[in-house]
């Protein structure tokens, strides 16, 4: 009578390997089968992954670029808000301004010399804006905010007007402060970053360049003139028809200013339209590569269910056998 040579233990334990290897291939198709991606992606590929690779490094650089393209984008759109903000409060105070005359009363003068030092401060505040804790006008220095405050500010000019007290020796002073490249605004009002325009990379091939800080010209008119205006209220003491005409002269000046601030939304919407066309064609490309990475990855749906089929019916086959067997006993046989 032949014998097998296998014992019940070693039979537990080729049944138990088997059960697993059945089990592991029931769960690899049946994730197949869910994805639409096969599990075992070195075995699909027969180890040939190099292209893969590939996708998937072009894939993770063009998401690091899409997510350097995002936050430029949103730096760019508030610096438009802000400054669109900056051109209005000054175009208002221009409004005010230019109706004094020489015949407004010393309540007027002092009306419109207070509305004066608040669009300084508002203009100073907006310039100083932060968006996720990086100021936008500072340059390439964004912890710092680029503006000390209108108080010191006007404080430091109070002190270049020294004693003067005609208009022209007062405006003479402002501007000087405001204009001059060793002192005053470029030493102690802006606080930014003053080295080489801040140049962001959108991809390989393309890198733009974000010049607009708040020690641009144009806006540095307007806060001069805002200032030259906001002087005559830290000055009351000045006779009427001094600041009555140091408000007129600021009020021509920061109406003049609205051409320079559109010059530099322009140059801004400039970048926003070259960071705009690239996110464009990093998306497109970024598509095409998923197209052809699920190419490679992808679980053919038929086939992926022949094979769960044949799987689950030879887990099933392999459960009765196993059954079977565990019904035998010597007792049986006698």
């Amino acid at each position: 009578m032949p014998v097998n040579p296998v014992g019940d233990m070693a039979q537990q334990f080729n049944a138990m390997r088997n059960t697993r290897v059945i089990k592991s291939d029931l769960a690899r198709l049946s994730e197949s089968m869910s994805t639409g991606k096969v599990a075992d992606v070195t075995r699909h590929l027969n180890g040939e992954t190099s292209q893969l690779s590939g996708i998937n490094y072009s894939l993770a650089q063009l998401a690091s670029y899409t997510a350097a393209g995002r936050e430029t984008e949103q730096r760019l759109a508030n610096m438009q808000i802000v400054l669109g903000q900056v051109d209005s409060a000054s175009q208002k105070t221009s409004s005010q301004l230019l109706l004094v005359s020489n015949n407004s009363s010393s309540d007027q003068v002092t009306e419109a010399a207070r509305a004066a030092r608040s669009t300084l401060d508002t203009m100073v505040n907006l310039l100083n804006t932060r968006v996720g804790d990086r100021a936008l006008f500072g340059g390439a220095e964004v912890e710092s905010t680029p503006l000390a405050s209108a108080t010191d500010m006007l404080a430091d000019i109070q002190i270049a007007i020294g004693g003067a007290t005609s208009q022209a020796a007062i405006s003479a002073a402002v501007t000087d402060w405001f204009d001059n490249p060793a002192g005053g605004f470029a030493t102690m009002g802006y606080l930014g970053d003053a080295g080489p325009a801040v140049k962001k990379r959108l991809s390989d091939s393309t890198t733009v360049t974000i010049d607009a800080r708040a020690d641009d010209p144009a806006i540095r008119d307007a806060l001069k003139f805002a200032a030259l205006a906001a002087v005559t209220h830290e000055m009351s003491g000045l006779d009427v028809g001094t600041r009555s005409g140091l408000l007129q002269e600021a009020g021509m000046g920061l109406f003049s200013t609205t051409s320079g601030l559109v010059g530099v939304q322009s140059r801004i919407g400039f970048v926003e339209e070259t960071v705009s066309r690239e996110m464009t064609a990093m998306s497109a490309e970024s598509t095409a590569l998923a197209i052809a990475k699920n190419d490679l990855v992808a679980a053919d749906p038929f086939e992926t269910a022949s094979g769960l089929q044949a799987v689950q019916l030879q887990l099933e086959t392999h459960y009765a056998v196993t059954a079977r067997m565990s019904q035998l006993s010597l007792l049986s046989f006698i």
